[in-house]
């Protein structure tokens, strides 16, 4: 395993007023194929390869497909190696990482290129509202988040973002394919929830007969979202022995159903998430590197509600609203709200709210009405006590018992997807599904 480190591009989480400032960098080939083509680009992080999702695409075959890259820093702009077969040289310094004066020349296989920084300097901007498509919060940390994602939406990059279960990743994904330039579908593709022998055929599909039981041909994943985006989620949970064949399909831009020898072109953004530490990860040799550092060109962070309390009366209304119910919470109980450690993060806060809002029936929620109930609490044991105590004995059985049964239901009893939604893990969940003596169907 590469031991080589990435930076990372990352919201930052809470800053106050910081923001991500960039110098424009001006780009000419100086001699090789592409010998006169001049670029100026305005972005954080300009990739320079053969393929054909860099930024600066070039035609010599002496530079590898995903050749170097160049991010903007506090410090200036850094540039960094990917790995190449031949090599970067920053005035004639065979370089794996620089950071780049005013005007330099760089040498990329037989490519020459001038990168000269332009004194303008481009920011990305905080946002000012307090939504932005399904996201909710006006804080500083989710003002920078929008700004951020405005800025990334447009480009084909690949992104990778990282946040506890229930802070809220597929809404960034939608959120980012919502603002990006892609005309075709939104796909979701849980690496955590597909059955381990077919996940193969769900990514990148397999022709008939390719293994028993396939009576037709399938598109996979990556072929229903051509033209759009593939959101991968809890990419931390892909088998081992398939991220070479991912890392292939990011690098190639095809893919090879199941069955089949004659690779399928693909135009798809991809974005994956996870809440696992991928880094660590790759140092335990549970992932690969070569995977992580193409899944991590930027990277971005969902913070947990318990850091961003400000956003939970927004968050309150957004939630009444959506779901129709007509009742308010005292001064009190949103009080109490703000105090809590949100082990389940936004999910457990919708949960909290609806069966408050199913035990009041419409009358104010109060503290009391306020039910933390162990499912999620008991997921993290540096949480903070709930500032209500739950309901005791059978009415609090009850309500957990109806909370798990209307999960499964919306997860057409995918047991995975229902632990995730709750916010608890597998094994808790099976763990209450017996003491509750849950009936459980297959999914259909």
């Amino acid at each position: 395993m590469s031991s080589e480190k990435t930076t990372t591009i990352a919201v930052p989480r809470p800053s106050r007023g910081r923001r991500l400032k960039f110098k424009a960098l001006a780009l000419k080939v100086l001699s090789g194929p592409d010998a006169g083509l001049e670029l100026t680009l305005s972005l954080p992080i300009i990739r320079i390869g053969t393929a054909l999702d860099n930024d600066l695409i070039l035609h010599d075959r002496s530079v590898s497909r995903h050749h170097a890259e160049i991010r903007s820093t506090p410090e200036g702009y850094l540039f960094r190696d990917l790995g190449s077969t031949n090599g970067s040289f920053i005035e004639s310094l065979r370089v794996t990482e620089a950071i780049l004066g005013m005007e330099v020349t760089g040498m990329l296989g037989r490519t020459q290129i001038l990168l000269r920084q332009l004194t303008e300097e481009h920011e990305i901007a905080v946002a000012q509202e307090n939504q932005l498509g399904p996201l909710v919060g006006g804080s500083q940390p989710m003002r920078e988040l929008y700004g951020f994602l405005r800025a990334v939406a447009p480009t084909l990059t690949t992104l990778l973002i990282q946040g506890e279960s229930g802070s809220g990743k597929e809404l960034v994904a939608r959120t980012l394919h919502h603002l990006s330039r892609r005309n075709g579908p939104f796909v979701v593709f849980d690496a955590s929830v597909t059955d381990r022998e077919l996940i193969r055929s769900d990514l990148f599909g397999h022709t008939k007969g390719a293994f028993t039981g396939a009576a037709g041909s399938r598109e996979g994943a990556f072929r229903k979202a051509n033209q759009g985006t593939l959101f991968i989620d809890e990419i931390g949970e892909l088998p081992l022995e398939l991220q070479p064949r991912l890392l292939r399909a990011l690098e190639n831009r095809e893919v090879t159903p199941l069955g089949s020898d004659q690779p399928v072109r693909v135009d798809v953004r991809v974005i994956a998430a996870t809440h696992r530490n991928l880094a660590a990860m790759v140092q335990a040799g549970t992932f690969r590197a070569d995977l992580f550092y193409r899944l991590s060109v930027i990277i971005i962070d969902v913070p947990p509600l318990r850091d961003i309390p400000e956003d939970i009366p927004l968050l309150v209304q957004h939630f009444l609203k959506q779901r129709g119910l007509d009742c308010h919470l005292t001064p009190a109980a949103l009080k109490a709200l703000q105090t809590y450690s949100w082990p389940g993060n936004i999910r457990e806060l919708r949960n909290v709210l609806e069966r408050a809002a199913a035990l009041t029936k419409g009358n104010p929620i109060h503290p009391q009405d306020l039910h933390f109930l162990p499912l999620a609490t008991a997921e993290r044991s540096s949480s903070k006590p709930p500032p209500s105590q739950p309901p005791a004995g059978s009415q609090l059985k009850t309500l957990e018992r109806q909370m798990i049964q209307e999960a499964l239901a919306r997860n057409r009893y995918n047991k995975a997807a229902t632990a995730r939604e709750l916010g608890i893990s597998l094994s808790t969940l099976k763990r209450r599904l017996k003491e509750y003596a849950i009936p459980f169907q297959k999914q259909p």
